[in-house]
């Protein structure tokens, strides 16, 4: 469990406990993990206290994360042995799941693991439905996204291409941002290390931001609500300029700009339209396949560097979808006696 501040490896142990033979209690699974999504949320869930709305990672209990596995040994009808899945699971190399407890889904058919878990991820689904669901885009609007060289923010940007938006990222460095207009298309870019952002914004949006998709908070939402258009929409997805900083990123002020300009703020998470996942995918997979949306996944190997690895979120190393896959060979593997957990 890491602390309110200065997440490192040293806060994470790992465990190894007997993995038992026998077959799961009727209606479990025992599933093998072989890749996992490293993400910011992760980080606010080792924050948080244990609520209805999201959930929360106390000392001593496993990592909470987005994984990937096969399935080695059913007690199902619906979940067969050898099937790969996804679902929210922990930092362990095997586990026993409950389907009816925890939400489990098949990979679809032609798609491999990697691309059900990697690519047709949950970060893509949340650019889309932020933006399209809370959003409400008209093709003509501007489009400023913060956090744009991550995963979820650069599918934002490019889902705001598609649909005919004007596009601006925000992200730190010079390679990110040569990114965000090389590979993503951004009309323009902001480099927050060496830019004022709210003097950019006012130049490159003197009519106001129509939308703002934010991954950050802080002083970019702040800059954003003071260059906000009449009747524009704030979508808050994420704030990493809080989740590693000790206390919660602070809230805008002078709410009122919101009230005279009848702007829009609201929060989300992607699950609160988990029953137009699928429509969503076949959007996405439409716009892959076709080269429209493209996507980058930063894999790191290896499940002992798991803390490592995550760690990258927080120093900008990282490009894209930051992928944990520890198992390499992604090979089935049914000799197993023991089970490694991260808490």
């Amino acid at each position: 469990m890491a602390p309110a501040q200065g997440l490192s490896p040293e806060n994470f142990v790992m465990s190894t406990e007997e993995l038992s033979d026998e077959r799961p209690a009727p209606g479990k699974l025992l599933i093998r993990n072989r890749l996992f999504l490293c993400t910011p949320a992760q980080r606010g869930w080792m924050n948080a206290k244990r609520s209805a709305h999201s959930p929360a990672i106390m000392p001593g209990d496993p990592i909470i994360a987005f994984a990937g596995g096969t399935i080695m040994r059913s007690a199902h009808p619906a979940f067969p042995a050898g099937a790969d899945v996804r679902y929210f699971g922990h930092w362990s190399d095997y586990q026993i799941v409950d389907p009816s407890v925890t939400e489990v889904e098949l990979i679809e058919p032609g798609l491999s693991l990697f691309e059900g878990v990697a690519v047709y991820t949950l970060n893509m689904i949340t650019a889309y439905a932020g933006l399209v669901f809370v959003g409400q885009p008209m093709a003509g609007e501007t489009l400023v996204v913060s956090g744009a060289a991550g995963s979820t923010g650069s599918a934002a940007l490019q889902i705001g291409h598609i649909l005919g938006l004007r596009t601006i990222g925000i992200a730190g460095g010079a390679d990110k941002c040569a990114m965000l207009r090389d590979e993503y298309g951004a009309d323009a870019v902001i480099d927050y290390k060496t830019e004022d952002v709210a003097v950019r914004l006012g130049e490159l949006c003197p009519d106001g931001i129509n939308i703002f998709y934010d991954n950050v908070g802080g002083a970019m939402l702040q800059a954003a609500v003071d260059n906000i258009a009449r009747h524009g929409r704030i979508i808050l997805c994420g704030q990493i300029a809080g989740y590693d900083a000790g206390n919660p990123a602070p809230g805008p002020r002078d709410m009122m700009q919101l009230v005279y300009g009848s702007v829009r703020m609201q929060g989300f998470i992607s699950t609160d339209y988990r029953d137009r996942y699928e429509e969503i995918r076949e959007h996405l997979r439409q716009w892959v396949e076709k080269g429209e949306l493209r996507h980058r996944e930063d894999v790191r190997q290896g499940f002992e560097q798991l803390p490592e690895i995550y760690e990258s979120l927080f120093s900008g190393s990282n490009r894209g979808t930051l992928v944990a896959v520890t198992d390499p060979s992604l090979a089935l593997n049914n000799q197993f006696s023991e089970k490694k957990v991260f808490e």
